[in-house]
């Protein structure tokens, strides 16, 4: 890869998203890549190696600013797609890109629009670690250019999987929450990558919110394509959850101890989406941010109805291992 190209930087890259935007960044052809993971000997992070990207070592829960200006001097852009544990060391992340010069900073966010108080893991950490939107004020305090991308909700989970697929997550698609009717924007985590490589080589994006979306439909719209595709016995496996049930789900995830924190995350992103309506590309537009098909109207985006088709017909599941039962 040419060294005229800008450099990228993505920290957390072995992850669902990580992976998605080195992807997209390196079909793109227009940047060099680099990746920051604690063990650059996972299979995917070798394969990235072979490919031309800069694989660093680095533990963000114990790396030091000198080593992150290492990494990142050079860099045009850092990107960020963290789990949850390491949002707080994005603080580090922009101390060093100061230093360092690099002209924008995509942090850790990658979700769902919502506003504040709704969600524990957007808004509401515990007190000695900071959520998404904390870290976006700091940021903007820094004085770092800065691009917040949201993406709606992954496609993969809300395509009711087919009866072949079984475990925790599979039995949560076949749910229908609330009347199942509210919109929802919505994203295929495979195209997210080349998206951010649109955007992040826009000036228009610089110091913007930018929300990345590919359709917007209903869980009811979902599952009438998917009678027509799988036929209505399958249909039989849909399960509705209304709005009390989910509500009395959420009371228990929040008086939960910490160690069950994710079914706490579960139950407030169902709360946010199917009930209170936060995941819709108006309100996302209403709180700022820049509409993706409006700033690149070039792009073709495949409908939620091709996304079920090609699902069906070759299945893939993000984070398969995390929601083995």
């Amino acid at each position: 890869m040419s060294e005229q190209k800008p450099l990228v930087v993505i920290f957390g890259a072995s992850g669902e998203t990580g992976r998605s935007i080195v992807e997209g960044l390196l079909r793109s052809g227009e940047f060099r890549v680099a990746a920051v993971a604690r063990n650059p000997s996972k299979p995917n992070l070798v394969k990235f190696a072979e490919r031309g990207v800069t694989v660093h070592q680095a533990d963000l829960l114990a790396v030091t600013q000198e080593r992150l200006r290492e990494i990142l001097t050079g860099a045009d852009c850092a990107i960020a797609t963290l789990p949850p544990t390491c949002i707080e060391a994005q603080k580090d992340i922009v101390e060093a890109a100061k230093a360092v010069g690099v002209r924008r900073f995509v942090p850790d966010d990658f979700g769902t629009e919502a506003p504040t108080g709704v969600m524990y893991l957007h808004d509401q950490a515990c007190p000695q670690s900071s959520h998404k939107l904390a870290i976006r004020e700091y940021i903007k305090k820094s004085g770092l250019g800065y691009t917040f991308i949201e993406v709606g909700y992954w496609m993969h989970f809300v395509v009711p999987w087919p009866v072949q697929l079984t475990g925790f997550a599979a039995d949560l698609t076949r749910e229908v929450v609330g009347t199942g009717d509210v919109p929802l924007a919505l994203t295929n985590l495979s195209h997210i990558g080349d998206y951010v490589a649109r955007v992040i080589k826009d000036d228009r994006t610089l110091n913007q919110t930018v929300l990345i979306w590919e359709d917007e439909k209903t869980q009811n719209q979902g599952w009438a394509h998917t009678e027509r595709k799988l036929g209505s016995d399958f249909v039989q496996q849909k399960k509705k959850i209304p709005e009390a049930e989910l509500m009395k789900q959420l009371e228990a995830a929040r008086a939960a101890p910490p160690e069950q924190i994710v079914m706490r995350y579960i139950a407030e992103y169902r709360y946010s989406m199917y009930i209170r309506g936060d995941n819709t590309v108006a309100k996302a537009k209403a709180a700022g941010a820049l509409d993706f098909k409006e700033l690149y109207p070039d792009v073709k985006a495949p409908t939620f109805e091709e996304f079920m088709d090609a699902f069906y017909e070759s299945p893939y599941v993000p984070y398969a291992d995390a929601f083995e039962t």
